[in-house]
């Protein structure tokens, strides 16, 4: 039987949460089940009419974060702006405190302490770069990692691919200047994960906009063919934009789409036929499609399509182990 929707005044514009809602009186646990109400953090909700901004990310993690904690990881990631959970999916509580600092560790989380510069207890050199140097930030009275710790971290964390993912979203979402991450990664040059980091600095760019973009340019990239285009125009004779096809391989009138799950929704599936038949039509580009299984488990195929399209062959093996999400890599 559905839930009776229950929508007190005082809950519908703000996060809150869900224990402090039920014991005032304001709804009870099955109310709280309603489809109005979205979990955006463990115990944390806000009503589906909400747009989740800054400020009520800021909000929510206030609501939840333990004294003098630090939010790191893809707590950090969601408050910096550089990263949403999936639809149904909550964001983790990923919080640590400085190395040196005197306490316990938070119950029921699994951050280890983190070594920060810039903390009162840093007793190490410096760069001389206050970005490179300052390894926490203050938000709104949140403390969090910096974005260029935060993406450092969860690149760490990661296979190459997948540390391509990360940074190509800080780049994107945040404007990260990528010689900057370069430089912070040189500045730690001894820390655990960095050679992989730096790999995965080299490959990042900062125009791709979402990570099936980059899971199907690395697929191009590390099999060693030419490095496609990412969002460049596709313009007419009159330099009017025609299309925007996520790829498109450098000398050949071909491109490459990614489909994310917003392409099936709404009036998406019609606009993207009519951009392809622009493109097709207009503009001479074959556009190749591909969706979550072609980068997941077809990546040959995808080479080989581009193969009999352009006669490019690939010179280099794929290594399924670049591709590889572990458990911790899934949320992105």
């Amino acid at each position: 039987m559905p839930i009776t929707p229950h929508a007190p005044d005082e809950l519908v514009h703000v996060p809150f949460r869900g224990r402090d809602a039920v014991a005032a009186g304001q709804l009870t646990e099955e109310q709280l089940r309603s489809s109005i109400w979205r979990r955006l953090m463990r115990g944390v909700y806000v009503h589906e009419s909400v747009e989740v901004t800054s400020e009520v990310r800021l909000a929510a993690a206030r609501l939840v974060m333990p004294q003098d904690a630090v939010a790191c990881g893809l707590l950090a990631a969601w408050l910096h702006g550089a990263w949403r959970p999936a639809p149904g999916r909550v964001v983790p509580l990923d919080v640590t405190r400085p190395v040196l600092t005197a306490g316990t560790g938070f119950a029921g989380l699994n951050r280890r302490r983190l070594t920060l510069r810039g903390t009162p207890d840093w007793g190490g050199g410096l760069a001389g770069h206050s970005e490179i140097d300052r390894d926490v930030v203050e938000k709104d009275g949140v403390l969090l990692t910096s974005p260029l710790r935060t993406c450092f971290d969860l690149m760490r964390e990661r296979r190459l691919v997948e540390a391509v993912v990360v940074a190509d979203a800080f780049l994107w979402e945040l404007g990260l200047p990528r010689v900057l991450l370069a430089v912070y990664a040189a500045d730690r040059r001894r820390w655990p994960g960095v050679r992989l980091v730096r790999v995965a600095v080299d490959l990042c760019r900062e125009n791709v906009r979402s990570p099936g973009e980059t899971r199907l340019r690395m697929i191009y990239v590390l099999a060693g063919l030419p490095e496609p285009w990412v969002n460049v125009p596709v313009l007419d004779a009159d330099g009017a934009v025609i299309g925007v096809p996520d790829l498109r391989v450098p000398g050949h009138p071909v491109g490459s789409e990614y489909d994310g799950g917003y392409h099936d929704e709404a009036d998406q599936p019609s606009l993207d036929r009519r951009r392809q038949n622009r493109l097709t039509t207009m503009g001479s580009i074959q556009l190749l499609r591909y969706d979550r299984t072609s980068v997941r488990d077809e990546r040959h195929a995808v080479l080989d399509d581009l193969w009999r399209l352009t006669g490019l062959r690939a010179p280099v093996p794929l290594d399924d182990a670049d591709f590889w999400r572990p458990r911790a890599a899934r949320a992105w």
